[in-house]
């Protein structure tokens, strides 16, 4: 049987009755003999019809020669295709890291290109000093359509974020320090700022540490010990049973947070760590950990997300205003563990409206169990004749309550009809917003709460989105509200 297409871009005539067809932007030819020809070109025709097209590669002779042979009318045959250009690698970004004992590397690129994202990146420079590198997309393919035209590889490229206090290296591919200070991402640039800096830990030699403006601590910030700072505070190391407050800017810790029940870190806008483990934690806007949050308290006005590595979250509580984002919640030794959102119910809903869904399900639950015992007594009576006085008062009252409750019933359909629409069907922003994402496993013992709903899991389960449907908290496969989102 020949190739069939669907999908017919461009078309070639001016052959007689044959018809080249020239598909999927110049990489795919097709020959079209239609059924109403009394006599089928000969093989001189067909070929000279292919010449006439301007077809020259990738020509299949063998699908030619059953055209011919089997005289197939009606159906477009492939008889040709190209060769589709072959991407490189594409760019990549690398920011330069200190360490004790050699200057290491860290890929960058995937936070660089995602929409939205803000990068967390503190490094300290001397004048010339090497920030950022860009290693180059290597040269893919070339590609030839059925024409025989070269068709050049795609090329793309990542300019590299040059911003006050750096310059870039005579090829372009390394970006440098202008001056001596902190090197770290402001917007969507890479620049050099007086932050202060401080040698080592803070701990007995530094005493505790008030800033009116933003820090770089080397290593540590140890026990019993305090970081005050008006802007962005950057510890190289650990922060353990320490206090660590940010008026205005975010904290990022390198390592990771070992309070020991005693630690508290507070920032007016966002907190990265490495891990946090029994701490208290609390962002004006969104906290991102990199590994697994462990019997801690943590508060965020936005986002909680701790989606790379382990992604875990196991004991204690975590809150978050509009969304969090785990991989793992819990453990197998089903460990008590809450993770919670707020909830806000549509702005232009109006109290009234609410109050009325609220009335509606109420009604519903009444109605329903005044119908089941309805239909208990109703039962009795047919299957033993009659009843007793008592029952019998039971039946009519009971009659009574149910023409009371279809009544309302009747009042509320007649209502707001859009109150039903906006809150029992989820719709694409509930995605977006006040929603709780599990993209690996949820343990047993894992109470999961939005707004006022919550619910406790019995069960181990995977891959999982919660969110909230009027009053109630509904939970359904992550990867389904995803690729709808998408």
């Amino acid at each position: 049987m020949s190739e069939q297409l669907g999908d017919q871009e461009n078309s070639s005539g001016g052959n007689g009755p044959i018809r080249v067809r020239i598909l999927e932007e110049g990489y795919t030819a097709a020959l079209l003999v239609p059924e109403d020809v009394s006599a089928f070109p000969s093989p001189k025709q067909v070929y000279l019809a292919i010449e006439n097209a301007g077809v020259k590669y990738g020509i299949n002779d063998g699908a030619l020669e059953k055209l011919i042979q089997e005289q197939i009318k009606g159906e477009p045959v492939v008889f040709a295709r190209g060769k589709l250009p072959a991407g490189g690698g594409g760019p990549r970004l690398v920011w330069h890291e200190n360490s004790e004992a050699e200057t290491s590397t860290r890929d960058i690129t995937r936070e660089v290109v995602e929409p939205g994202r803000e990068l967390h990146l503190f490094l300290r420079v001397e004048q010339g000093q090497q920030i950022m590198s860009k290693i180059p997309a290597t040269m893919g393919e070339a590609g030839i359509n059925v024409f025989g035209e070269t068709i050049s590889p795609p090329v793309s490229d990542i300019p590299l974020p040059a911003g006050e206090g750096t310059s870039l290296s005579k090829d372009g591919l390394t970006l440098l320090a202008g001056k001596s200070g902190i090197a770290t991402w402001k917007g969507n640039n890479v620049s050099i700022l007086n932050i202060q800096h401080i040698e080592g830990s803070i701990d007995g030699l530094t005493g505790d540490v008030k800033i009116n403006g933003s820090v770089h601590i080397e290593k540590d910030v140890r026990s019993g010990f305090r970081v005050d700072a008006l802007g962005d505070i950057f510890v190289g190391g650990n922060v353990e049973d320490a206090g660590v407050y940010s008026r205005r800017g975010s904290v990022i810790v390198r390592n990771g947070i070992l309070g020991q029940g005693r630690a508290r870190i507070l920032a007016g806008r966002n907190i990265v760590a490495g891990f946090i483990q029994d701490a208290t934690v609390g962002a004006k806007l969104n906290v991102e950990v990199e590994r697994y949050i462990i019997n801690s308290a943590i508060t965020a006005g936005r986002y909680i997300t701790a989606t790379t590595n382990e992604g875990l979250v196991r004991g204690g509580t975590i809150f978050a205003e509009k969304r969090i984002e785990v991989r793992n919640a819990g453990s197998e030794s089903r460990i008590a563990t809450e993770i919670k959102v707020g909830y806000t119910a549509p702005q232009n809903i109006s109290r009234a409206q609410y109050q009325l869904r609220r009335d509606q399900r109420s009604n519903r639950l009444e109605l329903a169990h005044i119908q089941k015992r309805l239909a208990f007594l109703r039962l009795l009576k047919k299957r033993m004749g009659e009843l007793t006085d008592d029952k019998e008062k039971q039946l009519a009252d009971l009659e009574e309550q149910e023409n009371v409750l279809l009544g309302r019933h009747s009042e509320h359909s007649t209502g707001d009809t859009e109150i039903k629409g906006k809150f029992e069907t989820p719709d694409e922003n509930k995605y977006e917003a006040e929603t709780i994402r599990i993209h690996d496993t949820i343990y047993s013992r894992v109470s999961i709460a939005i707004g006022d709903a919550t619910l406790e899991m019995n069960k181990e389960r995977h891959n999982l989105i919660f969110f909230r449907a009027g009053d109630d908290l509904i939970f359904g496969p992550l990867h389904q509200a995803l690729a709808k989102r998408t």
